[in-house]
C-alpha cells in the first residue's frame, strides 16, 4: 500500500527515473546541444565556405537548410519510433548517424554537393534525438516541475542554436571550416556516453504501432512544399522541378491529413486541432521560428562582410544577446502564472514585430551597438513565446504518447526554421541580386557573374578593380542591406499575424490534457 502511494505521489513516474531526473535532463540537454549546435554552426562559416569552395548563394542557402529539411521532416516519424520501441534507444541510435556522418563532412566533404549530403544525414540523426529528449523529459518529471523543466530544455534548444555561432568562431580563428564538423561529433559522442550511463529505456506501454504510412506522407510533403519554395525564388516557381515538387508536396500533405483522420494509431491525432491551445500554439511557434531564424541566417554575413569583423569576433559578440533567454527562460512559468499564456506569447510577439521593424531601418553604416540592442529585444520576445508554446503543446498530449507532443513541438520549430530560411534566404537572395544588377551589368562576364553570386564573393572579387574597389564594394554592401531590411519587413509582417492571432484566439489558461492532472495550467 506505502508502494502504491509513492507511486502515485511519483506522479507514475519509474522510481529510479524519478530520482535520476535532474542528471537525466543534463545529459538529454548535452544530446540535445549537440543537434542544435549543428543548426547553426554553418552560419558563421558562409563566408569562409563561398570563397573557399566557390559556392553560390543558393549553395550556401542548401548547406544550412538541408540539415532543417531533412530533420523537420522526419521528427513524426522519430517520435512515434521512439514511442514504440524505445525512447533511449532511438536517441542513441540517432547520436550515432548524426556522429558519423559529422566525421565524414569533417574528414572527406570537399565540395557544397558533399556538404549538402552529409549535412542531410545529420538531419536524419538529428530527427530521432531532438523528439526523444523532450519525451523522455516529460515522462520524469512530475506535474509541479514539468514546466520548470521544459524552460530549461527550450532555453537550451534556443541557446544552442546562438551558440552553435559562438563555437563556429572559435574554431574558425584557429582551424579550417572542417573543425566545425570534428567539434559536432564530439559534443554527439560525449552525449552518447552519457545517456548509455544515466537514461533508462522507457516507451509507451501501450505499444501503439507506428504509422509507416503516415510518416513517409509527412516526409515527402513538408521536402516537397520547402524544396519548391528554396528554390522558386532563383528557377521560377514554372520550373518543371519545382512546380513538381510543390504539387507533389501539397498532395502528399492533403493524403497524410485524410490518411491521419482515419487510421487507428495516428502518428499525429488530427483531433489535437479542435484544442483552439494546441493549434494556436503550433502555428504562433513555427511563425516565430520561421521569422526568427530566416535572420539570424544573414546575420554571420552582416557582422563580417558589413561590420567587417573576424570569424572570431563575430561569435564573441553573439553572447550578450543569448542573455535575455538564458536569464528571462526559467522565469517564464512564473511570469505566464500571473498574466497567462496568452498575454505571455502576445506580448512576446508584439516584442518581435518591434525588433524587425528597427532591423528593416538598418543601412550598411550600422554599428554593433546597435545590432546587440535589436537582437536583445528580439530574444527578449522569442523567450516570452517559445516557453509556454511548448507547454501547451506538451500538456495537450497524452504522457504515453509523448512522442508525438515533442515532434509536434519540434517540427512547429524545425519547420518554421526551415521555411524561414528557404523563404528570407530565398527573398534577400533574390533581392540582392535585382538591387546589385545594374552595377554589375557595366561588367563582363566572370565579374557580372561573381558580383551577382553572393556579397562574400563580390567583395573578393571587387578587390581586384583597383581604384574602383572601394566605390564597387559599397555598392553591393548597400544591394546586400536593402536586400536584409526587405526580408526584416517580411518577417515582421508575419510575425505581427501570429501576435494577433495569439492575443485574439489563445485561452488565457490551459488545462492539461487526458492522463495529466488538470492542476498541470499553463
Amino acid at each position: 500500500m506505502v508502494s502504491k502511494q509513492r507511486h502515485k505521489n511519483l506522479d507514475g513516474i519509474d522510481p529510479v527515473m524519478y530520482k535520476r531526473r535532474w542528471s537525466i535532463l543534463i545529459a538529454l540537454c548535452i544530446a540535445l546541444l549537440g543537434v542544435m549546435l549543428a543548426n547553426s554552426s554553418m552560419n558563421i562559416a558562409l563566408p569562409i565556405l563561398s570563397v573557399d569552395l566557390g559556392i553560390s548563394q543558393l549553395m550556401l542557402t542548401w548547406i544550412v537548410n538541408i540539415y532543417t529539411l531533412l530533420f523537420a521532416s522526419l521528427l513524426f516519424l522519430a517520435g512515434a519510433i521512439g514511442d514504440r520501441y524505445g525512447r533511449k534507444l532511438a536517441l542513441q541510435i540517432g547520436a550515432a548517424i548524426f556522429t558519423a556522418s559529422a566525421l565524414y563532412a569533417g574528414f572527406f566533404a570537399n565540395s557544397g554537393t558533399e556538404l549538402v549530403i552529409a549535412r542531410a544525414i545529420m538531419g536524419l540523426g538529428g530527427a530521432l534525438v531532438m523528439p526523444t529528449t523532450l519525451s523522455i523529459i516529460d515522462n520524469v518529471f512530475p506535474k509541479n516541475e514539468r514546466a520548470r523543466a521544459i524552460a530549461i530544455w527550450s532555453a537550451i534548444a534556443g541557446v544552442g542554436m546562438m551558440f552553435g555561432n559562438v563555437v563556429s568562431g572559435v574554431l574558425l580563428e584557429f582551424f579550417s571550416w572542417h573543425s566545425l564538423f570534428y567539434f559536432s561529433a564530439i559534443v554527439s559522442g560525449i552525449g552518447i556516453l552519457i545517456n548509455q550511463i544515466v537514461v533508462r529505456e522507457n516507451r509507451d506501454a501501450e505499444k501503439n504501432p507506428v504509422d509507416w504510412l503516415g510518416g513517409v506522407l509527412a516526409a515527402v510533403g513538408i521536402f516537397g512544399v520547402v524544396y519548391g519554395i528554396t528554390e522558386a525564388p532563383s528557377t521560377g516557381i514554372t520550373d518543371g522541378v519545382v512546380l513538381a515538387s510543390l504539387i507533389s508536396g501539397i498532395v502528399a500533405l492533403v493524403v497524410f491529413v485524410w490518411w491521419e483522420l482515419r487510421t487507428k494509431s495516428p502518428i499525429l491525432d488530427m483531433k489535437l486541432f479542435k484544442n483552439r491551445a494546441f493549434s494556436v500554439s503550433s502555428l504562433t511557434l513555427t511563425l516565430t521560428f520561421l521569422a526568427m531564424m530566416g535572420v539570424f541566417y544573414s546575420m554571420s554575413q552582416l557582422q563580417q562582410l558589413i561590420l567587417g569583423m573576424s570569424p572570431l569576433v563575430a561569435s564573441l559578440s553573439m553572447i550578450p544577446m543569448m542573455l535575455p533567454m538564458m536569464l528571462l527562460a526559467p522565469l517564464v512559468p512564473n511570469i505566464v502564472k500571473k498574466i497567462g499564456a496568452r498575454f505571455a506569447m502576445g506580448g512576446g510577439l508584439l516584442l518581435v514585430v518591434v525588433a524587425f521593424l528597427i532591423m528593416a531601418t538598418w543601412t550598411a553604416d550600422i554599428t554593433y551597438w546597435h545590432m546587440l540592442g535589436t537582437m536583445m529585444l528580439l530574444m527578449t520576445g522569442v523567450t516570452l513565446t517559445m516557453t509556454p508554446g511548448t507547454n501547451i503543446l506538451m500538456a495537450s498530449v497524452p504522457r504515453n504518447r509523448a512522442g508525438m507532443g515533442s515532434a509536434m513541438n519540434d517540427t512547429t520549430r524545425e519547420l518554421g526554421a526551415t521555411l524561414g530560411i528557404a523563404t528570407l534566404g530565398a527573398i534577400l537572395s533574390a533581392a540582392y541580386v535585382r538591387n546589385i544588377s545594374d552595377t554589375a551589368s557595366s561588367f563582363a562576364e566572370p565579374i557580372q557573374s561573381a558580383l551577382e553570386s553572393s556579397l562574400a564573393i563580390a567583395l573578393a572579387t571587387v578587390e581586384e578593380l583597383g581604384p574602383q574597389a572601394a566605390a564597387f564594394a559599397d555598392a553591393a554592401k548597400t544591394a546586400w542591406m536593402d536586400a536584409l531590411s526587405t526580408s526584416a519587413l517580411v518577417a515582421a509582417g508575419i510575425i505581427f499575424v501570429a501576435a494577433v492571432i495569439a492575443l485574439t484566439a489563445l485561452p488565457k489558461h490551459v488545462k492539461a490534457k487526458n492522463n495529466r492532472s488538470t492542476s498541470d495550467t499553463i
